[in-house]
């Protein structure tokens, strides 16, 4: 669709035809449809198989904080859901408690070692609010997903508008660039329950849809197998839909917008690879 919107304006390009087109396009026009948000079952379809004429809709549109909301909140129960799923399954629990437990004993090291806190008391911390399946871990992991999907999506809408007015001279508002990224949650959500479904049938905490699942045994401290973990089949759906509604939105060519957001998620991952800072969402 997108290929032939490209060729249809290389061909448009004299004045007299340019003038024809848009005649037609006016002619034919639904005004029902452009003067509102397409319906919620249209949106929700359309970020799978017509981004494109969505993201259009958006653009023309009045900002719509559903757009974005909606697609947050559902990720939310998704991720929260399947968070439970894993906890339920004594394997898949145990997995995540032994790669955490390293982790908190190794951040109580030096406290314990200042004598600001007993070993026992750390280990009950432990017990209280680090172990999986405790109530302050769950607590906690519903707030972190809450909150670390909230700044992702505003800091992540912020440097694509930042971007996008500074290389790309766009005038779209910022919380249009906002709908855009909330809308693409419902990837993620999909990419969720696939992570979880492959988790379940490998019985592996560390399984998901990227390369590292070609690893027998991942290893979280392996920069290596951190990398081929960030080559995710979603990752790149995710950026090439982010791509399309962008380029709509500030209404340039898409392989510009392309570069653009590739371009920030490839420093966005060797940042999080070589600093271990990772919101942990997205």
């Amino acid at each position: 669709m997108i290929l032939l919107s490209l060729f249809g304006t290389f061909i448009c390009s004299s004045t007299c035809v340019v003038s024809i087109r848009q005649g037609i396009l006016m002619e034919f026009e639904d005004p029902e449809e452009s003067a509102g948000p397409l319906p919620w079952i249209k949106r929700l379809t359309g970020i799978f198989t017509s981004p494109a004429e969505l993201f259009e809709n958006v653009r023309q549109t009045e900002p719509v904080n559903s757009n974005w909301l909606v697609p947050w909140l559902l990720y939310v129960i998704v991720s929260v859901l399947m968070m439970q799923l894993i906890l339920d399954k004594p394997s898949l629990r145990n997995q995540l408690e032994a790669t955490i437990k390293p982790q908190f004993d190794q951040f109580m090291e030096e406290s314990i070692q200042k004598g600001q806190v007993t070993p026992e008391l750390a280990e009950q911390q432990y017990e209280q609010f680090a172990k999986p399946g405790a109530p302050w871990f769950t607590l906690l992991s519903i707030t972190g997903t809450l909150l670390g999907s909230l700044v992702v999506l505003f800091a992540l809408s912020y440097f694509y508008q930042l971007l996008g007015r500074s290389a790309m001279n766009a005038t779209s508002s910022y919380m249009k660039v906002v709908e855009v990224i909330g809308l693409t949650f419902f990837i993620s959500c999909v990419e969720r329950l696939v992570t979880t479904v492959l988790m379940f049938a490998t019985d592996s905490i560390h399984a998901s849809p990227s390369l590292a699942i070609l690893i027998s045994e991942v290893d979280p401290e392996n920069i290596w197998h951190l990398a081929l973990a960030r080559i995710n089949a979603f990752t790149f759906w995710d950026l090439g839909v982010t791509g399309i509604g962008l380029s709509t939105l500030f209404k340039r060519d898409l392989p510009k917008v392309l570069v653009l957001v590739f371009a920030l998620w490839l420093l966005w991952t060797l940042f999080t690879l070589f600093t271990g800072f990772d919101l942990g969402t997205r």
